[in-house]
């Protein structure tokens, strides 16, 4: 039993890899689970029995990653906020960081693939949300601000950096800007730890 999940756990790695892969290359509008299958001899059957739906399929693919540490802990808002500001610095200007997040951008907002988009960036948002719980529940954030804007405020300047102007994203830099949105939804009184 436990040699058929870990066999289930590399076929799904293979195929989240695969299709990672392909999205890199022709972006989420032109991508082809067929063509796919095809040119990293993934199993169909293994495919449709697991996701419902091709737009399941790069969804997963988009928002589970297996060098992804899942959201920090560090006890501190702005250190968090410093650590997600390194992780996407990481990711983006990875290999492959620059096609993936490219593959997002919306050329047509009437594209059927536009709500792929934003069901990857909402699972994602979801899932970070607990960054911004924890600190609610330590004080560090004025009450009703939206965690998504948040993180879009904290991940715009990097992907600008890397995908419009090329320019290399430091650690200073990621905690300027972390330190930038933590002073925007930092409660009255509260400090930096």
């Amino acid at each position: 039993m436990a040699r058929d999940h870990a066999t289930s756990d590399d076929q799904r790695g293979t195929v989240l890899q695969a299709v990672r892969t392909e999205l890199g290359r022709w972006g989420i509008d032109r991508f082809d689970l067929a063509a796919t299958v095809a040119r990293h001899g993934l199993d169909d059957r293994y495919i449709s029995g697991t996701w419902p739906d091709t737009s399941a399929l790069v969804v997963d693919a988009l928002t589970h990653r297996s060098d992804d540490d899942g959201p920090p802990d560090t006890g501190s808002l702005v250190e968090d906020l410093f650590q997600l500001a390194r992780g996407m610095a990481r990711l983006i200007s990875s290999t492959d960081g620059p096609k993936l997040h490219g593959a997002h951008l919306i050329t047509d907002p009437y594209l059927q693939t536009v709500d792929i988009r934003r069901a990857v960036w909402k699972s994602r948002a979801e899932a970070l949300r607990v960054v911004f719980d924890r600190a609610q529940a330590r004080g560090e954030v004025r009450s009703g601000i939206s965690p998504e804007t948040s993180l879009e405020m904290l991940f715009a300047p990097i992907n600008m950096r890397v995908l419009y102007t090329g320019e290399p994203v430091s650690d200073d830099y990621c905690r300027t800007v972390a330190d930038l949105v933590w002073r925007s939804i930092a409660a009255a009184g509260a400090s930096p730890a």
